[in-house]
C-alpha cells in the first residue's frame, strides 16, 4: 500500500479563491445574501443564501479559450480550480497517467434550463447544450485542459460527493494505479427562478433564522444554509514521490471509508448504525484530535451526527474539537466534501482551527466560538449525502 499526501490545495467559493478563503474563513466572516424578493412566492420558508462565486478566468485565458466556448460554468470553475491547485502543489506539469475523480451532485442546472427553455419557446439551441449538460463534464474537461491520461470519472453521492471523489483517488494510489491525482467537488445551482433553492426549501431543509446564520448543533438550528456552489481541488500524491520532489505536504491521508445507511432517500435513522460502524472502524488504535463535521444544521443531521460521534468517543469527545465549517460558508452541496477537506489539511499544517458562528450547544460538544491556534495531529473529515451515502476521511500531520 502506497503512502498518499495532499500537495495541492484550491478552493473556490463566494468566501475567496485560493489561501484568501482560508484567511476569510479564520477571521470568520461569512458571505450571506437576501433571496430575490420575486422568489418569495408565499411559499418560501427560507429568504437567505450564498452566491455563487465570481471567477477570474483571465490569467488562464488562453488555455481556457476552448472551454469557454463548449464548457459550463460549472466546468470553468473546476478547471481553474485544478490549475490553481497544481501551482499550489509546485508542479509545472502532472504525470501523464495522473487520475481525476471530481463529485458533484448534480448537472449544471442553469445550462439545462437555459437549453429547456429555448426549445419551448421555439429559439435554436446552442452548440453545446449537449457537452454542457453531461454530468461526467468536469473530470473531461480538467483532463483534456491538463492533458492527462490516467483513470476520469465523476461520483454523484449528493453531499458526499467530494468527501467520496478525495477518497476515491486516495484509494486509487494506494494501490498502486497511479502517482497523482485531481480530484475534489464541484456544484452549481444557480438558476432562473431559483429552482435548486426552492427544491430545497419546500423539503423543509433550508434555515428559518432571521440573518440567515444556520448554527449547527445548536438549540436553535432549523435548516442549512442554501449555497449555489462552487469548486475546491486538492492534488494527492503518492508520499516518496511528493517527498523526492520537496513538495510541501499539508497532511497525509490514512483512512477512507463509506457506507449506506439504506434507510430512505433524504431521511437518516435515528440511530445511525452504520456511521458508528465506520468511524469504530476508522478510529481503532487511534487518537482523534479534530473533527470535521458534517454539521448541515437541520434537526435530523445534527441529532444523528451527536449521536454517531458520543457512542464512537464516548468521554473522550469533549477533548476532540470539532468544526461546522458549514456554519459559515453554507452548504455547497458536492462541493462541501471536498471544501472540507482542504479544510482540514489546513489546519493540520498550520496548526490552526477556525471558530463557530453557534447558538446554545447540544450537551458534550467542543464548537470553539472563537479561531485559535492548536496543534491538531489526527482528524477526520465526514459527509451524508441524500440516498444514505456516509463517508469519512482520516488525515493525519506529516
Amino acid at each position: 500500500m502506497q503512502r498518499v499526501v495532499i500537495t495541492g490545495i484550491a478552493p473556490i467559493v463566494a468566501m475567496g479563491t485560493g489561501h484568501a478563503f482560508f484567511e476569510k474563513l479564520m477571521a470568520m466572516e461569512p458571505v450571506i445574501k437576501p433571496i430575490e424578493q420575486s422568489y418569495c412566492d408565499g411559499a418560501n420558508i427560507s429568504k437567505w443564501y450564498v452566491p455563487y462565486p465570481e471567477v477570474d478566468v483571465t490569467p488562464y485565458k488562453e488555455r481556457l479559450r476552448q472551454m469557454l466556448m463548449l464548457g459550463s460554468r460549472n466546468a470553468i470553475t473546476a478547471a481553474v480550480a485544478a490549475l490553481k491547485a497544481t501551482e499550489d502543489a509546485g508542479l509545472k506539469e502532472l504525470d501523464p497517467e495522473t487520475a481525476v475523480f471530481f463529485g458533484g451532485s448534480t448537472m449544471d442546472t442553469e445550462d439545462i434550463l437555459t437549453a429547456y427553455n429555448a426549445v419551448k419557446e421555439g429559439r435554436r439551441l446552442h452548440p453545446a447544450s449537449n457537452p454542457k449538460s453531461m454530468a461526467n463534464a468536469v473530470p473531461a474537461w480538467i483532463s483534456i485542459l491538463l492533458g492527462i491520461h490516467g483513470r476520469s470519472q465523476v461520483i454523484a453521492t449528493a453531499c458526499a460527493s467530494g468527501t467520496d471523489a478525495i477518497g476515491a483517488a486516495y484509494e486509487h494510489i494506494c494501490m498502486g494505479k497511479s502517482k497523482m491525482a485531481v480530484c475534489g467537488g464541484a456544484d452549481q445551482m444557480s438558476c432562473c427562478a431559483e429552482m435548486m433553492f426552492r427544491s430545497f426549501d419546500v423539503l423543509g431543509a433550508l434555515t428559518r433564522s432571521p440573518d440567515g446564520l444556520p448554527c449547527p448543533f445548536s438549540e436553535e438550528r432549523s435548516g442549512f444554509l442554501y449555497s449555489e456552489g462552487g469548486a475546491c481541488v486538492l492534488i494527492l500524491e503518492e508520499y516518496e514521490s511528493a517527498v523526492a520532489r520537496g513538495a510541501n505536504i499539508y497532511a497525509e491521508i490514512t483512512d477512507y471509508r463509506s457506507c449506506c445507511d439504506a434507510y430512505h432517500i433524504v431521511k437518516m435513522p435515528d440511530y445511525p448504525e452504520q456511521v458508528i460502524s465506520m468511524f469504530n472502524g476508522m478510529v481503532e488504535g487511534k487518537k482523534v484530535d479534530y473533527y470535521n463535521a458534517h454539521g448541515t444544521a437541520t434537526q435530523v443531521n445534527d441529532q444523528m451526527e451527536a449521536t454517531a460521534l458520543k457512542e464512537v468517543f464516548g468521554s473522550q469527545l469533549g477533548g476532540i474539537i470539532i468544526n461546522a465549517t458549514k456554519s459559515l460558508t453554507g452548504h455547497s452541496i458536492g462541493t462541501s466534501g471536498a471544501l472540507e477537506a482542504a479544510v482540514t489539511a489546513y489546519s493540520l499544517k498550520n496548526g490552526i482551527v477556525h471558530g463557530n458562528i453557534v447558538g446554545t450547544l447540544m450537551e458534550g460538544l467542543n464548537l470553539p466560538r472563537q479561531t485559535q491556534k492548536c496543534d491538531i495531529r489526527c482528524a477526520i473529515s465526514a459527509s451524508y449525502g441524500f440516498g444514505g451515502h456516509n463517508s469519512a476521511l482520516m488525515l493525519e500531520k506529516v
